[in-house]
C-alpha cells in the first residue's frame, strides 16, 4: 500500500471554496437577477482562485439549479 500526503476522499480547499462562492453566487441570482453583480463576481473570483474558475463556479451553479448539487 502507498502512503499519500493528500486524502483523495476528501477534496480540495479550492473545490470547496468555489463550491461555496457558487452558492453565495446562486442564491444570489434566484433573489436579485442581477447580471452585473454575478458578472463582477465571477470575475473576482478568477482573479483570486485562478485560470479556469469562472466555468467551474458556473458549472457548479448548473449542477445547484439542475438539483445535483446542495
Amino acid at each position: 500500500m502507498t502512503w499519500s500526503r493528500r486524502n483523495v476522499e476528501n477534496p480540495s480547499d479550492r473545490v470547496i471554496l468555489e463550491q461555496a462562492e457558487a452558492r453565495e453566487l446562486f442564491h444570489n441570482w434566484e433573489q436579485t437577477k442581477n447580471r452585473d453583480l454575478i458578472r463582477a463576481r465571477l470575475e473576482r473570483a478568477e482573479r483570486i482562485y485562478g485560470s479556469g474558475s469562472r466555468d467551474r463556479i458556473r458549472a457548479y451553479m448548473a449542477q445547484m439549479r439542475e438539483g445535483t448539487l446542495e
